[in-house]
């Protein structure tokens, strides 16, 4: 046991001699800032079945008539199925509200089922959705955009972050009249694996034409990439 302590002593001890030994030294800390805005080119888009019938097989019967036909269309513009998923249907009662027994009344079953797709080409998503009001789906519950390059943008991003500390600390340092040595420390607060930046937008009820008939636009805002850097160079006078 007193080998095994001793071993892992001897491994710990210069890790915490260097780290002491960088804490000790004058140095310049910088926090530096990069960032690349881009267009979305992607979405990912939900929708909602909600059908309800005086019977739960009428409800369910038309819920899947109706995802049919929307699965149909999607395929036109989703080439990878793996970008399509359906959840199961669910049913219960529904029930309406009415101002004159004062009470909940029965009007019937109900049944909901989503869908989830991804479309990479937005010239293409006004003549999907335009399509799809065609059938009888309740609601758009999200289109979701987003950037498939997003990992190259938090790369770039990084790249602006570093060059900015680097910039700042030679401006520091000439300024203060000092001579700098080798950097000590450089961390990033993002990773090009970090989750996709995403634009939202929930909830088009589309049930009934609730639209007019008019397909979604793609989203014409940015989507922001940005990340920050800490920098740690030594003072040598």
């Amino acid at each position: 046991m007193k080998k095994i302590v001793f071993i892992f002593f001897c491994i710990v001890l210069p890790f915490f001699t260097k780290a002491q030994d960088i804490n000790s030294k004058p140095k310049i800390s910088v926090v530096g800032s990069g960032s690349v805005s881009v267009f979305p080119n992607a979405a990912s888009i939900t929708l909602q079945l909600n059908h309800v019938k005086p019977t739960l097989r009428e409800a369910v019967n038309e819920n899947q008539q109706t995802m049919k036909l929307i699965r149909q269309i999607v395929l036109r513009y989703v080439k990878d199925t793996t970008e399509i998923k359906t959840s199961l249907i669910t049913t219960d009662k529904a029930t309406r509200w009415d101002t004159k027994l004062g009470k909940d009344v029965f009007i019937g079953f109900r049944s909901n089922q989503k869908i989830i797709f991804t479309i990479l080409d937005l010239d293409k998503i006004q003549d999907l959705t335009e399509e799809l009001l065609k059938t009888k789906f309740q609601r758009i519950e999200r289109i979701s955009y987003f950037n498939t390059n997003f990992q190259e943008h938090y790369k770039k991003a990084e790249e602006f972050a570093v060059s900015d500390a680097l910039e700042t600390t030679r401006r520091l340092a000439n300024h203060s009249n000092i001579q700098l040595g080798k950097i000590l420390t450089l961390s990033s607060n993002k990773s090009p694996n970090d989750s996709n930046v995403r634009i939202n937008t929930e909830e088009f009820e589309t049930y009934g034409k609730g639209m007019g008939g008019r397909g979604v636009s793609s989203s014409g805002e940015l989507i922001k990439y940005s990340v920050a850097v800490n920098l740690q160079t030594e003072i040598l006078n």
